[in-house]
């Protein structure tokens, strides 16, 4: 790309923003002059508009997975040498407003032939006009996005109706229910610690829906089940170990809450997604990515919860047993209870309950993959002690 071409670039993104063209027109203006495909996605790198000259061939469907916040920041392009004989260069698009709200969009420039130097100053001018293009055809949309995620993570909606009927207001369809997550990022900028989250997390189709003030990032997956907790999981798994080489952070540790199946309760999987964060780093360590559902008995002694606290997380931690007993004729709750009671002593249990060993080792493999824990493990073993010694007392009282 010659200065002339750069030239004529410039007042062809400024009667296309004048006109109304849109997009689609901006990103076709970018590859006629660039002479390669140019892809246009939101904050969230879902796709906007696409085209491209002749002879660029196949593109890849984003460029979420090469963007590095840390050299895209500030207006600057992201360059990646991509497979196939790829060049790419990505520009963020400007926030509404400029502030500091993360960036609303991208504009990436793929190319046979490795840019010329002029080529990433187009791909700037392009997002620049393509921001003002989205900021318009928005009309403050950035804006009533970010007061609906305040709203909603304050708990401030009562009706799942009005909930959905003000998301949609702010151009947001919402899942059945979202799960809560967030991230601890030492040592990196709020700005782009968000940035290198939201990129890490766009395969699993997390959000991280307000910027950070500090190093902690807060995100939400979309939920249809409880199943699409370990999918959560995996993608929680996934960016502790790639963010801190996005965003230059020293660590990165991560607390997931427990799945609610309203929407409405979105905020209190926040919540515990903060517990969890603060209890795994003390339990174990940085880098650690700790699931409220999995710290039992510690996470009702870190809430300091009352009678009912208590009493829910018995049931919780023993209804898999009683259900499968009930079900199926079964004796697992009084062998677990029992192989406690007498200090794990196989033979022992054997004799009691006049089984053969061979038949109690069968029954703790049973309980262990009904309660999915392992009992040889003092955490586990902690929880359902306790667990069991609340079901006790409320039998006893009633």
């Amino acid at each position: 790309m010659t200065a002339e071409e750069l030239a004529e670039l410039g007042e062809r993104a400024a009667g296309i923003v004048a006109g109304g063209g849109g997009l689609k027109a901006l990103a076709q203006a970018l590859a006629d002059a660039a002479h390669g495909a140019v892809l246009i996605e939101d904050d969230q790198w879902r796709n906007l508009a696409v085209a491209q000259s002749r002879g660029t061939g196949t593109v890849p469907a984003s460029f979420a997975q090469w963007y590095k916040p840390a050299k895209g920041a500030n207006g600057r392009t992201a360059r990646a040498a991509l497979d196939q004989g790829l060049h790419a260069l990505c520009a963020p698009l400007p926030s509404a407003g400029g502030d500091g709200d993360g960036p609303a969009g991208y504009v990436t420039l793929f190319s046979r032939t490795k840019p010329a130097a002029l080529a990433a100053a187009g791909v700037r001018l392009v997002a620049s006009t393509a921001g003002i293009e989205l900021s318009r055809r928005g009309a403050g949309r950035p804006q009533a996005r970010r007061a609906f995620w305040e709203r909603y993570l304050a708990g401030e909606w009562s009706d799942p109706a009005s909930l959905k009927e003000d998301a949609a207001a702010a151009g947001l369809a919402l899942p059945a229910a979202f799960l809560g997550a967030v991230f601890d990022v030492e040592g990196a900028p709020p700005g782009v610690a968000r940035d290198a989250v939201a990129q890490a997390l766009a395969p699993a189709d997390g959000v991280c829906p307000l910027a950070p003030t500090s190093g902690q990032v807060v995100a939400l997956f979309p939920m249809r089940h409880a199943s699409d907790v370990s999918r959560a999981r995996q993608a929680a798994t996934n960016a502790v170990r790639d963010v801190p080489a996005l965003a230059a952070a020293r660590s990165v540790s991560c607390g997931i809450g427990a799945y609610h199946a309203d929407i409405l309760e979105g905020p209190q999987s926040l919540e515990e997604g903060r517990r969890a964060l603060a209890l795994g780093r003390r339990l174990y360590g940085r880098g650690s990515v700790t699931l409220y559902a999995d710290l039992g008995v510690y996470a009702l002694l870190h809430a300091g919860g009352g009678r009912e606290a208590f009493l829910g997380f018995a049931e919780a931690q023993l209804a898999p047993l009683t259900q499968y007993d009930r079900k199926h004729k079964t004796e697992l709750l009084k062998t677990l209870r029992l192989y406690f009671d007498i200090g794990e002593n196989v033979k022992e249990a054997a004799e009691r309950l006049s089984v053969h060993r061979h038949t109690i080792f069968y029954r703790l493999n049973q309980i262990s993959q009904i309660l999915k824990v392992d009992l040889h493990a003092p955490k586990d073993q902690l929880s359902l002690r306790a667990a069991l010694a609340i079901w006790l007392m409320e039998r006893e009282e009633t």
